[in-house]
Protein backbone atom coordinates (compact mmCIF):
# COMPACT_ATOMS: atom_id res chain seq x y z
CA UNK A 1 0.00 0.00 0.00
CA UNK A 2 2.94 2.35 0.36
CA UNK A 3 4.19 1.75 -2.60
CA UNK A 4 1.16 2.77 -4.59
CA UNK A 5 0.96 6.08 -2.25
CA UNK A 6 4.48 6.85 -2.84
CA UNK A 7 3.60 5.99 -6.70
CA UNK A 8 0.65 8.54 -6.98
CA UNK A 9 2.55 11.72 -4.92
CA UNK A 10 5.41 10.88 -6.89
CA UNK A 11 3.33 10.67 -10.42
CA UNK A 12 1.40 14.33 -8.94
CA UNK A 13 4.61 16.06 -8.23
CA UNK A 14 6.01 15.20 -11.54
CA UNK A 15 2.60 16.53 -13.22
CA UNK A 16 2.63 19.80 -11.16
CA UNK A 17 6.08 20.21 -12.25
CA UNK A 18 5.90 19.98 -15.83
CA UNK A 19 2.23 21.94 -15.71
CA UNK A 20 3.55 25.35 -15.81
CA UNK A 21 6.45 24.58 -18.94
CA UNK A 22 3.84 23.12 -20.82
CA UNK A 23 1.68 25.59 -20.42
CA UNK A 24 3.74 28.94 -21.24
CA UNK A 25 5.07 26.72 -24.18
CA UNK A 26 7.50 28.84 -26.71
CA UNK A 27 7.29 32.40 -26.63
CA UNK A 28 9.53 33.58 -29.12
CA UNK A 29 7.61 34.74 -32.42
CA UNK A 30 7.53 32.39 -34.99
CA UNK A 31 7.03 34.28 -38.07
CA UNK A 32 7.14 38.33 -38.62
CA UNK A 33 3.21 38.07 -38.88
CA UNK A 34 3.00 36.27 -35.27
CA UNK A 35 5.90 39.09 -34.09
CA UNK A 36 3.88 42.04 -35.68
CA UNK A 37 0.20 40.50 -33.90
CA UNK A 38 2.57 40.66 -30.43
CA UNK A 39 4.06 44.17 -31.34
CA UNK A 40 0.92 45.66 -29.68
CA UNK A 41 -0.13 43.77 -26.90
CA UNK A 42 1.16 44.83 -23.59
CA UNK A 43 1.25 40.91 -22.00
CA UNK A 44 3.92 40.35 -25.12
CA UNK A 45 7.12 39.85 -23.66
CA UNK A 46 8.49 42.63 -26.21
CA UNK A 47 5.87 44.63 -25.60
CA UNK A 48 8.50 46.95 -23.15
CA UNK A 49 11.15 46.87 -26.50
CA UNK A 50 8.30 48.38 -28.47
CA UNK A 51 8.99 51.60 -31.15
CA UNK A 52 6.54 54.43 -29.30
CA UNK A 53 5.27 57.31 -31.02
CA UNK A 54 6.77 60.40 -30.12
CA UNK A 55 4.14 62.36 -31.83
CA UNK A 56 2.06 63.82 -28.78
CA UNK A 57 -2.21 64.04 -29.72
CA UNK A 58 -3.59 67.68 -29.52
CA UNK A 59 -6.80 68.98 -28.28
CA UNK A 60 -8.20 68.93 -32.04
CA UNK A 61 -7.21 65.07 -32.83
CA UNK A 62 -8.90 64.38 -29.82
CA UNK A 63 -11.83 66.02 -29.71
CA UNK A 64 -12.50 64.98 -33.69
CA UNK A 65 -12.08 61.15 -32.28
CA UNK A 66 -14.80 61.69 -29.68
CA UNK A 67 -17.06 63.02 -32.01
CA UNK A 68 -20.70 60.91 -30.94
CA UNK A 69 -19.11 59.22 -28.02
CA UNK A 70 -21.77 58.93 -25.48
CA UNK A 71 -19.11 58.96 -23.11
CA UNK A 72 -17.33 62.13 -24.59
CA UNK A 73 -17.63 65.30 -22.02
CA UNK A 74 -18.96 67.01 -25.11
CA UNK A 75 -22.04 64.84 -25.66
CA UNK A 76 -24.27 66.51 -23.87
CA UNK A 77 -23.97 69.41 -25.76
CA UNK A 78 -24.62 67.85 -29.05
CA UNK A 79 -27.53 69.06 -31.79
CA UNK A 80 -30.33 66.64 -31.64
CA UNK A 81 -32.70 66.41 -34.72
CA UNK A 82 -35.86 68.04 -34.42
CA UNK A 83 -37.57 65.12 -36.48
CA UNK A 84 -38.87 62.14 -34.91
CA UNK A 85 -39.14 59.02 -37.22
CA UNK A 86 -42.71 57.94 -38.33
CA UNK A 87 -43.56 54.02 -38.33
CA UNK A 88 -43.43 54.20 -42.01
CA UNK A 89 -39.55 55.34 -42.21
CA UNK A 90 -38.70 53.05 -39.41
CA UNK A 91 -40.23 49.74 -41.02
CA UNK A 92 -38.43 51.04 -44.38
CA UNK A 93 -35.01 50.17 -42.79
CA UNK A 94 -36.23 46.81 -41.89
CA UNK A 95 -37.43 45.41 -44.72
CA UNK A 96 -35.07 42.16 -46.11
CA UNK A 97 -34.37 41.69 -41.80
CA UNK A 98 -35.97 38.49 -40.97
CA UNK A 99 -35.42 39.47 -37.45
CA UNK A 100 -37.42 42.66 -38.01
CA UNK A 101 -41.04 41.02 -38.03
CA UNK A 102 -41.76 43.55 -41.07
CA UNK A 103 -43.51 42.08 -43.86
CA UNK A 104 -42.32 43.11 -46.76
Amino acid sequence: MISKLSLSLTAALALSAAAPRMARGDTTPTSTDEARALAGNPHSLDYRNRTAGSHSSTNDEINALETGNPDSVDYRNRVISGHSPTNDEINAGEVGNPDSGVKN
